[in-house]
């Protein structure tokens, strides 16, 4: 998983601009909100203040007094930007700590639905899928969520750019299960033209299929080589190019722990790709580990091709017994890029 470069551009009232840079190790940006960044009055600039005549003609025109122009600090929000950055890239992007169950690395397929006003905003409803993006030939599932009293509905997957319907159902359950075709495009749009007692309505939900084109065989045993326990994955692949593979890494008792990245390029047939979890990452839980969550995708090799994926036909891999004590305790050295990063934001945070 490669670090993430976000330019946030920051335009302070005199004019002055900022870029930075921050590292987010492969997961969604931290949106600063308005309430989380804290501003104070500068303590070298002066308030303007307008002058106060002695005495005013009778009928001169009223003005409004002119607010106070404060100029605010960026010093406090840089600081925290700066310190978090600087927690982030005490570990490598290889091996990534997973704060709690919550964290996005556990949910990368999970579909978000979002309820709709619908018989005229007086009552809400959403298709719900069981995932984001389907491998065939698995079944797509959905259902629909409303405390609406419904008949009937029909339901329809359209392919999203040529709008052709590919499949059309009569229902009258709640939850559907739609058998894909092996010729489907990636790119899918769910329509449901619903019926209740109060009248007609339509909702969509989009969503994607895709043709595996690797798979998830084994996993050898783990070893230890510096600071690292190294977890070699068995693939087998069907079209050659530069591959991605996340997975996290869990206790046996299912505490996440890590979320392991690894990229190279692959060729095809059985392959084999080293994921490693960084000893620091794994201090504090027991010495039992599983695999989990293992996403293969073949990146983009040129520009208007798209991402590929692979499937892995089980939950969950064990590895066994791992004694993490066996690993050395060199700290990760960040690399001249987050070096460089770091000390910018740190120079922005004192000049605020």
């Amino acid at each position: 998983m490669t670090r993430l470069l976000l330019a946030v551009t920051l335009v302070v009232s005199i004019g002055i601009t900022a870029y930075l840079w921050l590292d987010t190790s492969g997961a969604p940006p931290t949106k600063m909100t308005a309430e989380q960044s804290i501003q104070q009055p500068s303590p070298d600039v002066a308030e303007y203040k307008p002058s106060t005549p002695a005495s005013t003609p009778r009928n001169a025109q009223h003005r409004p007094e002119e607010p106070d122009i404060v100029q605010t600090s960026m010093a406090p929000t840089l600081s925290y930007i700066a310190a978090d950055y600087a927690e982030q890239i005490q570990h490598p992007s290889y091996s990534i700590p997973i704060p709690s169950k919550q964290s996005p690395y556990l949910h990368w397929n999970r579909y978000v639905s979002t309820p709709m006003p619908i018989l005229d905003g007086s009552v809400k409803a959403a298709l719900k899928l069981n995932q984001y993006r389907y491998f065939y030939p698995e079944n797509i599932q959905a259902s629909l969520i409303t405390p609406a009293s419904f008949n009937h509905a029909t339901v329809s997957v359209i392919d999203v750019e040529t709008n052709r319907e590919l499949t059309r159902l009569n229902v009258t359950e709640t939850q559907w299960n739609i058998e894909p075709e092996a010729d489907w495009p990636i790119e899918l749009r769910l329509k449901a033209a619903l019926n209740f007692d109060g009248g007609d309505d339509v909702l969509t939900a989009d969503f994607r299929l895709y043709q595996p084109i690797a798979e998830v065989k084994g996993v050898k045993p783990v070893f230890g080589r510096g600071p690292d326990m190294v977890i070699p994955l068995v693939l087998d692949i069907d079209k050659s190019g530069i591959y991605r593979v996340r997975a996290n890494l869990f206790t046996a008792d299912d505490q996440p722990v890590a979320a392991l990245t690894s990229k190279t390029r692959l060729s095809e047939g059985e392959q084999t790709l080293a994921l490693r979890a960084f000893k620091a990452a794994m201090r504090g839980y027991g010495d039992e580990w599983q695999l989990k969550d293992v996403v293969i995708e073949r990146m983009s090799g040129y520009p208007g091709e798209r991402a590929q994926f692979g499937i892995s036909p089980r939950d969950y891999y064990s590895l066994g017994t791992f004694d993490t004590r066996q690993l050395s305790d060199e700290p990760y050295q960040m690399n001249e890029q987050e070096r460089m990063q770091l000390e910018f934001l740190q120079r922005a945070a004192q000049q605020s």
